[in-house]
């Protein structure tokens, strides 16, 4: 059964030994190509250190560094994010479908080995080589990000879309999720072209809605500053922000805080009535606060999303199980 399920699936498996063969290759050479622009342009020492205004990390040598590697770290972030989608479009919806579509599954059928055995021999078959290739290019594409450090993508923090979605147990989680929608939809619509297409269709979508979903996933840490008139948020901070405003003396939220202070202009400004901050606490407020989920709370949050693409994972293979079994 593995022999024959094997060669079912040739196309597929050496599709996948192709992507990471040119994947590792095209990764470890722009790697290397970036770590040698760094010491040629003497600011090897800004990956840690980051941008510092007057410092040898402000000049032209960093941007130009950023213009030539920046935007090519985030392409190799993207087909980390796009990789699930693919192996659900053309691995999993085609797994069951094709079979019914082509009418081979009658063979399998009246074959000595179980329909639950059958599925799990083409289920694994794919599914694990896909989910090899999957973290063999994100461990790379990180270690590559790592070496730009913060010249690269990974400023803005943990909770930037791509950077967020490129790591962690995440893109494992989706390519799960993925795999397993496809193969439900393949199975439940026996169209190997209407499964690859709702499998795209679906993916994004429910990508879509959970990643809006974040915010609430994680109760938020909220931080006070006893200055109103400035953010309390600290500069450089790379937590993910939910939300900013004002509390008035005893501590309470003040509702539409920035309409009330529209007329005290800002630090500096020739339009301020009176001190910025004497007119602040004269409308109410009295500090300035802000809900966020901290950067180092990041892990936490992957836990959480992929325990959901997890779950539907699960339910999506026992849906796959009730269609294969319920076919004639």
């Amino acid at each position: 059964m593995t022999w024959i399920v094997w060669r079912q699936q040739r196309l597929a498996l050496i599709s996948l030994a192709v992507a990471l063969l040119a994947g590792v290759v095209a990764v470890l050479s722009l790697r290397a190509g970036m770590t040698a622009d760094l010491t040629a342009r003497g600011i090897a020492g800004c990956v840690l250190d980051g941008i510092k205004p007057g410092s040898a990390c402000s000049g032209t040598a960093v941007t130009e560094f950023q213009d030539t590697w920046f935007d090519r770290m985030k392409i190799a972030q993207s087909l980390v994010l796009a990789l699930p989608a693919l192996v659900g479009v053309f691995i999993g919806a085609p797994l069951f479908a094709r079979e019914f579509e082509q009418g081979t599954h009658v063979l399998a059928f009246t074959q000595s080995v179980s329909r639950i055995r059958w599925m799990a021999s083409k289920f694994l078959v794919t599914a694990v080589p896909a989910l090899v290739v999957l973290l063999t290019l994100q461990f790379l594409v990180g270690g590559w990000l790592a070496a730009a450090g913060s010249l690269g993508p990974l400023k803005t923090g943990p909770f930037a879309a791509t950077t967020f979605g490129a790591s962690g147990i995440s893109p494992f989680a989706y390519t799960l999720f993925a795999y397993t929608l496809g193969m439900f939809l393949g199975a439940l619509s026996r169209r190997t072209l209407m499964a690859m297409t709702l499998t795209l269709g679906v993916f994004v979508v429910i990508r879509y809605v959970l990643t809006g979903l974040q915010q609430f996933m994680l109760t938020p840490k909220r931080i006070i500053s006893d200055d109103p008139t400035s953010s309390a948020v600290p500069s450089g901070d790379r937590s993910l922000v939910l939300d900013t405003g004002h509390l008035d003396a005893a501590g309470a939220v003040v509702p539409n805080s920035w309409s009330r202070i529209s007329g005290c202009g800002a630090r500096g400004s020739e339009a301020m009535p009176t001190d910025q901050l004497t007119c602040y606490r004269e409308h109410g407020l009295v500090k300035s606060y802000a809900d966020l989920i901290p950067a180092d709370a990041a892990t936490s949050l992957h836990l959480v999303e992929g325990s959901i693409f997890l779950g539907l994972a699960v339910l999506f293979t026992l849906g796959s199980i009730w269609a294969v079994r319920r076919q004639v």
